[in-house]
């Protein structure tokens, strides 16, 4: 399966390439704030962006300008990141040792594919819009902390396996390797080549794989970057 998503990568960034004379490249890295969103059966729930649930990352993008007309851009990104949240302890039981992930992160290759429009500026131009997302599953690991009388007894690091059973986040739980949304995304591109973008990302697909509970993900990045050569030159 991972053989397969590279060729998809290779196929959908193989005619850009080849467009190089109407096509812009660029790179960028920044800082992510991520969460991800689980609610079960049983009412549990852990919060999306804004609360104490947040976790801090990086990410790194390769950025494709493709002109499409006028102002308009067809502009997707390959990125690495890092999604994922601190988790709330899930409810104790007097007497009972409960197991309860603390921690969770899982690493993506990541495509969004927006499509912006760009405004001139003085400082350069300025972009806005935005597009769906897929992501592919590289892993991840959490901290799984033993609960007793709702005081941590023990903490242990493991890996996520996606698709296998009882490796997710909890005994029982399985993971989707596939992530899949829509994002926003601003950005200003310089006059000397210097990029900033702000992007803010809201997973769709449930990724836990045995109907007990919706989970998802959700983040806001910021990026700092430079074209390697641009369109309109």
């Amino acid at each position: 399966m991972s053989k397969f998503f590279t060729l998809f990568f290779l196929t959908l960034l193989t005619p850009l390439f080849a467009l190089h004379a109407q096509v812009s490249l660029g790179l960028r890295g920044g800082y992510t704030l991520s969460a991800t969103q689980i609610k079960n059966s049983q009412g549990y729930k852990s919060n999306s962006i804004g609360t104490s649930s947040q976790l801090t990352n990086l990410h790194a993008d390769l950025i494709v300008n493709v002109p499409v007309y006028k102002s308009l851009y067809f502009q997707p990104l390959v990125r690495y990141i890092t999604k994922g949240a601190y988790l709330r302890p899930l409810p104790s039981k007097p007497g009972v040792f409960v197991e309860s992930a603390n921690q969770l992160k899982l690493r993506y290759l990541e495509v969004p594919m927006n499509v912006v429009l760009k405004f001139p500026s003085a400082l350069g131009k300025i972009v806005v819009g935005g597009g769906p997302y897929v992501a592919y599953g590289l892993g991840g690991t959490y901290e799984l902390d033993v609960l007793y009388n709702g005081s941590v007894v023990s903490t242990d690091s493991r890996p996520v396996e996606f698709n296998y059973k009882d490796k997710g986040i909890a005994p029982g739980a399985q993971l989707s390797r596939f992530d899949a949304g829509a994002n926003l995304a601003l950005g200003l591109e310089f006059n000397n080549l210097m990029v900033f973008g702000a992007n803010l990302s809201r997973g769709f697909l449930n990724l836990d794989r045995t109907a007990s509970a919706r989970i998802t993900n959700s983040y806001f990045s910021l990026s700092l970057g430079i074209l390697l050569d641009r369109e309109d030159y």
